[in-house]
């Protein structure tokens, strides 16, 4: 809709025109009316309309006077003039301020829809021909930051600051963002678009950065610098809550700060080396330049030859004999051990698959129940290939490896409550639920509640409830702080942990500390 300002002395006749025409079937919408001009410069600069229909005489700034003003203030708003008087004088001197019309009164309802009409034509080519315009400059800008870039291109420093002052690029400082979307490949292109027009609107539109595609991944050079923490939480989440909307999830990286024009594809490098090598960092963080790598801080203690034949036969005895310490223990020393001896993501992936194979059929000789699940099994060792870091494919390899030894024990409901009863000592501060649980030992949810009940005396969520509140005790005892162990034993709400203390130990947790004399 096209916005309008009626200005005009005349209660009547303002109210009039508002009434007379159909301004929304011509496209239009009557944002306010004014009295007079100083009322009319003061609604100008609160609504921005697209039109005023102006009375050429009015008491105080007439109506010329504030088209030579409005003019001044807004070169492309469209102007029509009221006038009781057909004074050609004053339409030679509307014509000299580029008015649109000139309307005797009493205003004809027909010759005004035809202006409006006319009008409204007008406006619309000329929004087009701006939104070509920008569209041409802002090609012209990415073709400016694509070939600033380029390692090949080796700009004179004369020409890439006249280039950077052209484009709207010659800042203080400069740090690239890159963003890399991680969905599939057959959605790459389609995706690439939603998600640069959703960050376009979130870093462009708001004047933190311009937005541009190289070589396969989308990018923001920003003239602010992110360098602590607490700035780089907050851009992940911007560019986050950008992808959410564009239906994909992301990974993002920082380049270095630079001040020079020629260090500035250095940040794109840096951003660009890290965004490379995602799958060795820390899933859900924002990279920047200092991100830890996987494994990087290891002792030398932990850096050992990667031996698939010794790490296979032990991690098989680790599931067999159910120790799940040691087996995570294991698989996170193959890990370092391939990334110490500098494998690719691909080669480490496709270790892990012949490790767990290899654990798995040597299990299967002696455990026959677990070939009812091969299938199963099958699909789940194939899915390490879907790992987006090394962080996942770790925890992922040890949960399937957990299942084996469950899967693989004496048998029997007796054994399996004492591996729940095992796994809620270890895994307390965990959100875990009884629907997992039954889902892992392939039962209903209700009977296995049933059946926990009989064996232990205790709902399963009672039972959960204690053993927490007794590690949340040990804590106590040990100085630890209330929210601290609220916290530890997996209680995000320090209310409710105290609520339930409360309730087990018939005294709050902080009287539980004073009678400790803590």
């Amino acid at each position: 809709m096209m916005k309008v300002l009626i200005v005009d002395d005349e209660p009547k006749l303002r109210e009039g025109l508002k009434s007379i025409v159909p301004w929304t079937e011509l496209g239009y919408q009557v944002v306010d009316t004014a009295a007079n001009g100083n009322e009319a410069l003061e609604k100008h600069g609160k609504y921005d309309p697209d039109l005023m229909l102006i009375d050429i005489r009015m008491p105080g700034m007439d109506g010329l006077q504030l088209i030579e003003v409005i003019r001044n203030l807004d070169s492309e708003i469209h102007l029509l003039i009221l006038s009781g008087y057909a004074d050609f004088d004053y339409a030679k001197r509307a014509i000299s301020h580029r008015v649109d019309g000139y309307l005797l009164k009493p205003v004809d309802e027909d010759e005004l829809s035809k202006y409006l009409l006319q009008i409204k034509e007008a406006i619309e080519q000329e929004q087009e021909r701006k939104a070509l315009n920008r569209a041409a400059s802002d090609m012209s800008r990415e073709q400016f930051i694509q070939t600033w870039f380029n390692p090949e291109s080796k700009p004179d420093p004369a020409a890439l600051r006249h280039m950077a002052e052209r484009s709207g690029l010659l800042w203080n400082h400069y740090q690239v963002l890159l963003v890399h979307h991680n969905g599939s490949d057959e959605s790459g292109e389609e995706t690439d678009d939603r998600l640069k027009n959703q960050l376009i609107e979130a870093f462009e539109d708001n004047g933190r950065g311009a937005v541009f595609s190289m070589h396969g991944q989308l990018g923001i050079l920003m003239p602010t610098p992110v360098l602590t923490a607490g700035g780089r939480k907050e851009l992940l989440q911007l560019v986050e809550e950008a992808a959410s909307r564009a239906g994909t999830a992301i990974t993002a990286s920082l380049g270095r700060q630079v001040h020079r024009l020629e260090d500035v594809a250095d940040s794109y490098r840096c951003a660009k080396e890290r965004i490379r090598e995602r799958f060795f960092y820390a899933p859900g963080e924002m990279l920047f330049p200092e991100s830890e790598r996987f494994a990087g801080g290891n002792t030398d203690e932990e850096r050992q030859p990667y031996d698939p034949e010794q790490l296979m036969e032990q991690l098989y005895y680790a599931v067999d004999v159910g120790n799940v310490e040691v087996q995570q223990k294991l698989l996170h020393t193959a890990a370092y051990a391939m990334v110490n001896e500098e494998y690719t993501e691909e080669r480490m992936k496709r270790a892990f698959v012949e490790l767990l194979t290899g654990v798995h059929n040597k299990l299967m000789q002696h455990h026959t129940e677990l070939q009812s699940r091969t299938k199963e099994y099958s699909d789940r060792i194939a899915a390490i290939f879907r790992q987006r870091t090394a962080y996942d494919l770790c925890r992922h390899s040890s949960q399937f490896l957990e299942e084996l030894i469950w899967q693989a024990g004496n048998g029997g409901r007796d054994q399996e409550m004492k591996r729940i009863m095992d796994l809620i000592q270890r895994n307390y501060k965990e959100n875990i639920k009884l629907e997992t649980l039954a889902s892992i030992f392939n039962y209903n949810s209700a009977y296995l509640g049933k059946m926990f009940k009989n064996t232990t005396g205790e709902y399963f969520n009672t039972y959960l409830d204690k053993v927490r509140i007794d590690k949340a005790k040990d804590f106590l005892r040990q100085g630890m702080k209330v929210y601290q162990v609220a916290e530890k034993v997996g209680y995000t709400n320090v209310d409710y942990f105290h609520s339930k203390f409360k309730k087990y130990v018939g005294t709050s947790p902080s009287n539980f500390r004073k009678e400790l004399d803590l």
